[in-house]
C-alpha cells in the first residue's frame, strides 16, 4: 500500500501548469492527498490550464481529495488561520498534515516555516524532493528534469537560483552516502 502524502498547493501547481501530474502518480511509494481548500483555490477562471489538469488528475485517481473533519485537523486549521499570513490551502494542508502524522509536500517558504515551528514533527517535501524522486524511480532523466526546472524558472515562477542541474543534486547525495559510510 502507498505512504499517503499531503500536497499543497505551491508544490502541486508546479506540476499542474506543465501538464505532468504523471510524475506524481508515477511515484508508485506515495498516494498524494490534497484538502477541498487547496482544490477550491485553483479557480478555472484565474487558472483555466492548471484547473482543467487538476480535475483530469482527480478523475483519473492521480490526486485525491479529502475533507477536514476530525476535530484535531479543525483544531490545527483553526490554530493556522490565527496567525493570518497563512491562505486557506497552506493552513488546511498543514492541519490535516499534522493530524494525519502525514508527510506535507509544500514549496511556499513563509508556509514551510509556520508548519515546521508549530508542528516540528511534520516531515516537509517539495518540488525538488519529488523530481529527485521522480529521478531515482526512472520516470525521468536528469536532462528532462532539468528542462522541466528551466521551464519554471522562465515561466513559472520557480526559482531556485543555487540548482544548477538535478544531477548536482544525485552527485552531491552519492558523495555524503560515501561519506556516512566510511565513518561508520
Amino acid at each position: 500500500m502507498a505512504d499517503d502524502i499531503i500536497i499543497e498547493a505551491s508544490t502541486l501547481i508546479n506540476f499542474l501548469r506543465i501538464g505532468r501530474v504523471d510524475l506524481l502518480a508515477g511515484l508508485t511509494a506515495y498516494r498524494f492527498i490534497l484538502t477541498d481548500n487547496v482544490q477550491a483555490e485553483i479557480l478555472p477562471d484565474d487558472y483555466p490550464v492548471v484547473h482543467a489538469n487538476l480535475v483530469a488528475a482527480i478523475q483519473a485517481g492521480q490526486l485525491h481529495v479529502v475533507s477536514l473533519t476530525d476535530p484535531a485537523e479543525i483544531a490545527a486549521y483553526a490554530a493556522m488561520q490565527a496567525l493570518r499570513v497563512l491562505g486557506d490551502g497552506e493552513c488546511s494542508s498543514i492541519a490535516a498534515a499534522h493530524a494525519r502524522c502525514l508527510p506535507l509536500a509544500m514549496d511556499d517558504g513563509t508556509a514551510r516555516k509556520k508548519a515546521a515551528a508549530h508542528y516540528p514533527g511534520v516531515k516537509l517535501l517539495d518540488t525538488v524532493g519529488l523530481i529527485v524522486e521522480a529521478i531515482r524511480s526512472g520516470l525521468l532523466t536528469v536532462a528532462e528534469a532539468d528542462t522541466i526546472k528551466a521551464d519554471w524558472h522562465d515561466n513559472h515562477q520557480f526559482k531556485k537560483p543555487n540548482l544548477k542541474s538535478f544531477g548536482d543534486l544525485l552527485t552531491q547525495e552519492v558523495a555524503i552516502r560515501a561519506t556516512s559510510l566510511k565513518t561508520e
